[in-house]
């Protein structure tokens, strides 16, 4: 598996660093105790449904970072029929999600087409 060059643990410890949150209230709202705090913030990789409660907490759109760093979030494939994860699953319908939107903000710039309308010979 490819090791991903973003260390979200440090960027989370760097995002609460800047905040008036003790790392103690952070644990309490993400139901952690301090120690279980600490050990997030040393982890590189971090479940997606942790992610996502630790961005409500702090107000902040950590799974920005991956997208800055495309080369970060390449994985090993499954061999043939395997399963993905939960936190599989979860990037990838948040990836889905944003390119859905981002298709739709492109499709809004395109000139509009008009559409011509065949009228229809009599049926004999």
């Amino acid at each position: 598996m490819a090791k991903a060059s973003i260390h979200i643990g440090k960027k989370i410890k760097e995002v609460l660093d800047k905040m008036p949150i003790s790392v103690v209230d952070f644990a309490k709202s993400i139901n952690l105790t301090r120690n279980g705090a600490y050990k997030v913030f040393d982890k590189e990789t971090i479940d997606t449904g942790q992610l996502q409660a630790i961005s409500k907490v702090l107000n902040h759109d950590f799974f920005n970072y991956y997208e800055q760093n495309p080369s970060s979030s390449a994985k090993e494939t499954k061999g043939e029929y395997g399963y993905a994860t939960k936190s599989e699953v979860a990037d990838l319908a948040h990836a889905i999600l944003k390119l859905t939107k981002a298709v739709e903000r492109i499709e809004e710039q395109l000139p509009k087409k008009k559409v011509a309308v065949k009228k229809r010979a009599g049926k004999k």
